[in-house]
């Protein structure tokens, strides 16, 4: 396929008027946030939906990749937390004044670890934090929090039931001991999960910042070939005829051309649209797929926009030809 296409959302008819041009295009602006071109191939369009959901998750890790290693924020011990290290501190004293056994000391310290684990696990998987909060430390610390909980656990229920076994203990008594070793497997089993979601993410976002990369380069490859060529992927009134008389004939009517050529409308938002045609198709319908389809098989570049773009475009429309280009002072 040989053309241009545009992110699902994101007006290509130019480059962002904020944005400035590459070091030896300093006369040329071209207005859009973001424009996908990828050395002369179109890629695939997604729908709307799934870059502002899925998409809008994945690029908000991509902020993560390089941060994801950031130390967690500390805040107050939770009440449980601070009841066990209080016992703890009173069980110390007790101890030195020779008033409990020392095994007494262990378990006390035990408490504060099982408390500590449990307050890790309400701050990362129960808590506030959503899943591209995360980072890797925070999952490192969840996981291994998760694991030791359940491994206590187990290690309570094989001692109850020796206990059992030796008749010291009722067969009942290790109801409790169990249950708590199922909620806890079913704990880690969810800190698991969400580990591997995020993990999943995580390579996705990699993936769209190589992929931006890629088609950056490829944006400027593009920019050269148009500078050098101003007559580069601009229809000609042949093709243009051509394409009509195959669009009515499948569509049963005219293609429908909202603008053609340059417009006091582009004119007024600073764009020269000199040479390019707006077609007032959505690009994910049927008629929109089929003209995309005829602009990759006839080397034309096109920008695809799915929604209206305050300032830069009034509804959905494909854009044949290159981006339109920032006027300049002189024009």
């Amino acid at each position: 396929m040989t053309a241009w296409g545009a992110a699902a959302g994101v007006d290509l008819c130019a480059l962002a008027a904020d944005a400035p041009a590459v070091s030896f295009f300093r006369t040329r602006e071209i207005a859009a946030d973001f424009f996908v071109v990828a050395n002369s191939r179109v890629e695939t369009l997604l729908p709307v939906s799934y870059y502002n959901g899925k998409m809008r998750l994945v690029l908000s890790f991509a902020l993560l990749v390089c941060a994801n290693t950031a130390p967690a924020q500390t805040s107050p011990d939770p009440p449980e937390l601070a009841r066990a290290k209080a016992e703890l501190a009173r069980v110390e004293s007790l101890v030195e004044a020779g008033g409990v056994p020392r095994n007494r000391l262990e378990q006390a310290r035990q408490a504060v670890r099982e408390a500590e684990d449990q307050a890790i696990l309400r701050r990362t998987l129960y808590g506030s934090l959503k899943v591209e909060d995360l980072t890797e430390p925070l999952n490192k610390e969840m996981l291994e929090s998760a694991h030791r909980l359940f491994d206590l656990q187990q290690q309570r229920v094989n001692d109850a039931r020796k206990l059992v076994d030796q008749g010291v203990l009722p067969r009942m008594a290790l109801t409790p001991v169990i249950e708590e070793l199922d909620r806890r497997r079913k704990t880690m089993d969810l800190a698991e999960d969400r580990v591997r979601f995020w993990n999943q993410l995580l390579e996705m976002a990699r993936a769209e910042q190589d992929r931006q990369a890629e088609l950056q380069a490829g944006q400027l490859a593009a920019l050269a070939q148009s500078e050098e060529n101003p007559s580069y992927g601009i229809l000609s009134p042949g093709r243009e005829r051509q394409l009509d008389r195959e669009f009515q004939a499948l569509f049963a009517r005219p293609l429908p051309v909202s603008a053609h050529g340059d417009t006091v409308f582009h004119r007024s938002l600073g764009f020269n649209h000199t040479g390019r045609i707006d077609v007032a198709l959505n690009p994910q319908s049927a008629e929109g797929r089929w003209l995309r389809g005829w602009l990759d098989r006839m080397g034309v570049p096109y920008l695809a926009f799915t929604r209206a773009i305050p300032g830069q475009a009034t509804a959905p429309h494909i854009h044949i030809g290159p981006p339109s280009l920032r006027l300049r002072v002189t024009d």
